[in-house]
């Protein structure tokens, strides 16, 4: 094959590829995406360079430099683009003086001799420096991709195709032989940069759909967070009124049977506690009801704060009658309770009702049935007490009386 021809073959390959990156370069704004797709222009106008400089003797000179700076350019930006898959590399303005070297070797070169096989020995060693430092980096990456696999087989083919280039053209210096290999030697860099290229590729749109996946997972546990805080009492971390009305529509909607109890709490006197020790002490208390309702219902139970110091308790598959038993262990909980700022242990008082309900669309309304029963209860209990009180009282007047003789 005419080696002019396998130029022209070499650069429409190389030119697809580069617009194939600038056209991803539209919907993936990747650092790695940018740095690459300069190196790939370099190339084009490299090889573009390199083809008219064989047609015009005249300006070979001026070309063949074009044709070294492009493609030193194009290294240069390889291993930029290689170095920023790990999101943490950026090119600095002092990063580009690495390029000086390179620029002065671009411009002493096609004055060395006017053989281009002969300053092609010297450009073809550069080259394989650059492929084979690109083959550490992305190796060195450890990327868990296809892509970077595939890349990383074209780098070191690459590399290994130069450094043959440089034994062979500089054998050719000292012994004469058959170079009929080396027309093809466009096709064969063809093959390899396309291969690279298509590794690039991969690299890219795997790390997108790795960042992708990463994103979700983190708006995934957002949405999480957010609807345990939409569906939590910040205060006692149970659940509150949102999440019951979620509950019910749930199971109406998947038309789930559920049957068991509700049961409504209050805590007695709480006003006292928070006019006595303050209103961090109240919430303590509260706090302190939650625990205790924990202990005697079951894992599976649901606890939900209505607001203030009102709960409700859901008890699937149980009924009023055993829930009520549960509950007589409650006030023996919550005997000597110590609370954070107030000196001696204090015994809290709750008050609570519970009625069954057979479905989730009775169980609204068997929540008011119990918050009914739970404030007779809580009356009740009030009444017995200030007769208590009364009759002590009364008691201690009788015995204040004088005896009269």
């Amino acid at each position: 094959m005419d080696s002019k021809l396998g130029l022209i073959v070499q650069l429409n390959g190389v030119f697809l590829i580069t617009i194939l990156s600038i056209f991803l370069r539209r919907s993936l704004k990747l650092r790695a995406l940018k740095y690459w797709t300069t190196a790939w222009l370099c190339l084009s106008f490299a090889l573009i360079s390199l083809r008219i400089g064989f047609e015009y003797e005249q300006l070979k000179t001026l070309l063949f430099t074009y044709y070294f700076l492009g493609e030193y350019i194009f290294g240069f930006m390889l291993i930029a683009g290689c170095k920023s898959l790990a999101e943490d590399y950026e090119l600095k303005a002092k990063s580009e003086l690495w390029l000086l070297p390179f620029v002065a070797m671009a411009l002493l070169l096609p004055n060395l001799s006017t053989d281009f096989n002969e300053i092609y020995t010297f450009h073809s060693l550069i080259l394989a420096g650059f492929f084979g430092y690109g083959f550490v980096v992305v190796r060195r990456l450890t990327l868990p991709s296809f892509g970077a696999r595939v890349m990383n087989v074209a780098l070191a083919l690459l590399s290994l195709n130069f450094l043959l280039y440089f034994a062979v053209f500089a054998a050719r210096i000292f012994f004469v032989f058959d170079t009929t290999l080396l027309t093809y030697n466009s096709i064969v860099d063809l093959v390899l940069e396309t291969t690279l290229g298509f590794g690039m590729v991969i690299v890219l749109l795997e790390t997108v759909l790795r960042d992708y996946k990463d994103a979700n997972t983190e708006l995934t546990e957002a949405k999480q967070m957010l609807e345990e805080l939409v569906r939590t009492d910040p205060l006692t971390t149970a659940f509150n009124r949102h999440a019951f009305y979620g509950f019910i529509n749930g199971h109406s909607k998947t038309g789930n049977s559920i049957n068991g109890c509700v049961g409504f709490f209050d805590v007695d006197d709480l006003k006292s506690i928070n006019d006595c020790f303050g209103h961090a002490a109240g919430d303590a208390a509260i706090r302190a009801v939650v625990r205790a309702i924990r202990e005697i219902i079951r894992a599976e139970d649901l606890i939900y704060r209505w607001g203030g110091d009102e709960f409700f308790v859901v008890m699937i598959s149980m009924d009023a009658e055993s829930a009520e038993l549960r509950m007589a262990r409650l006030e023996n909980v919550l005997r000597d309770v110590v609370i954070e700022g107030v000196a001696e242990p204090m015994s809290i008082g709750v008050s609570w009702g519970f009625r069954d309900f057979s479905d989730a669309e009775e169980l609204e309304e068997a929540t008011k049935k119990a918050d009914a029963d739970m404030y007779a209860r809580k009356h009740e209990r009030k009444t017995k007490k200030m007769l208590q009180h009364v009759g002590l009282g009364a008691m201690v007047s009788d015995l204040a009386l004088p005896q009269r003789g």
